[in-house]
């Protein structure tokens, strides 16, 4: 079964109507009275996620809205609810649990926002019958036979590491030390890096830490003190923010450059926030294209309306994970509109059958992805990533200072 870009690209490019609050569906005179397409948001509402998870709220309102203007999904509303993992994976699970067992069976479920919640989250989510998707990245997600209803929107550690060891060779660094946080998503980096620097000229030595710690200091003493050419530092949330401040707390920390993965870089207000400046010394990120920021001129359609939804409340903080949450709903619309069904299984396949035009996405600019029947997560080329130097964000985006992007192959 195959497809044009014409009907996708005629969803994707819906009008666009002011945002709903997270507890309250758009409205849309255009759908039937039919049952609710029922899509549930789990996420950390409250918990060290928090700042993240509203942003992502905020975007899926935007989406929402979109669709719903446009007719719904095959004339369903669509319905979202948003429950609290309150950043838990143990929490995310009895949520959805407890969802399940009060009613009908969701549509769709958006399953987390960090890899702790997916890694438990998915599975629940599979053994329901339930389609979902997520933003995280972990490896062991990428098995479309153990979990046949689930898509990955971002790259896998392994395709995102692949593009750290990239910018290492292009940097020529010999050696680096990596700093990953001691729980599921830590793990999933290590066993990422492990894979992609087996063989390499490049020394790697792993280091540790735990994201509940207030004061990472520590940590990163043990870090630097091999003397290593670069840090590469696995994070997510406000631990990120913290490992950048702990740079000044040690002698000579800002001479050592530090890479940030893009869980670093899609924390809310990058990881310069709340951090002095000088904190930032020798401080780069990897990206997607959309965090960083393009002239209005370069910007494709899609994430015009993407921003102008996001920004109706306000600035936003980031485009990462907001976007991420945004292109999965907008993307299992389209599905349901080729398959012409809301089965999980039928939903899933269309993704992988429709032929995504370059510019569908928001997170990824004007890169083309495809997916394969052999894995959960799509097929990126190298331009759909960037390594930037880290500023102050500008109205949730990177200022292209210091741009690293790989030409893409032919």
């Amino acid at each position: 079964m195959r497809s044009t870009a014409i009907p996708v690209i005629a969803l994707l490019a819906l009008a666009l109507t002011a945002c709903s609050s997270p507890s309250t569906p758009t409205t849309a005179s255009t759908a039937s009275d039919e049952k609710p397409f029922d899509f549930v948001y789990i996420g950390g509402i409250t918990g060290a996620l928090a700042s993240i998870t509203a942003q992502e709220i905020v975007a899926l309102n935007t989406a929402v809205d979109r669709i719903n203007d446009g007719g719904g999904i095959l004339g369903r509303k669509v319905v979202m609810e948003t429950l609290d993992s309150k950043s838990d994976p143990t929490e995310a699970v009895t949520v959805l649990q407890k969802r399940i067992s009060s009613g009908d069976k969701p549509d769709l479920v958006r399953a987390g926002l960090g890899t702790n919640d997916a890694l438990a989250l998915v599975p629940a989510a599979t053994r329901a019958g339930i389609a979902s998707y997520t933003s995280s990245s972990a490896p062991q997600l990428d098995d479309p036979k153990a979990y046949p209803y689930n898509i990955g929107i971002s790259a896998t550690f392994l395709r995102q590491v692949e593009m750290g060891r990239t910018y290492m060779e292009y940097k020529k660094y010999d050696h680096i030390a990596v700093l990953a946080s001691e729980d599921a998503a830590g793990e999933s980096a290590v066993d990422a890096i492990d894979t992609v620097y087996k063989g390499s000229s490049i020394k790697v030595d792993i280091f540790r830490y735990n994201p509940a710690d207030l004061d990472l200091s520590v940590a990163y003493q043990r870090a630097s003190a091999g003397k290593p050419d670069a840090i590469y530092a696995n994070c997510l949330g406000a631990p990120c923010n913290r490992l950048v401040t702990a740079r000044e707390s040690v002698a000579g920390g800002t001479d050592i450059p530090m890479f940030g993965d893009i869980s670093m870089a899609g924390s809310a207000g990058g990881p310069a926030a709340g951090a002095p400046a000088s904190a930032i010394k020798n401080l780069h990120v990897l990206m997607w294209d959309d965090m960083l920021k393009h002239p209005a001129s370069e910007q494709t359609e899609e994430f015009k309306a993407f921003y102008d939804g996001m920004s109706k409340s306000g600035t936003p903080t980031s485009t990462s994970a907001p976007g991420i949450a945004y292109d999965g709903l907008m993307m299992f619309a389209a599905a349901a509109k080729h398959a012409k069904s809301t089965d999980p299984a039928k939903m899933v396949q269309a993704i992988r059958d429709i032929k995504w035009p370059a510019g569908a996405f928001v997170t990824y600019g004007k890169a083309k992805l495809d997916y394969t029947e052999k894995s959960a997560f799509p097929t990126l080329p190298d331009d759909a990533f960037a390594v930037v130097q880290v500023a102050p964000l500008e109205g949730g985006q990177y200022p292209p200072v210091d741009v690293f992007q790989p030409k893409v192959k032919k």
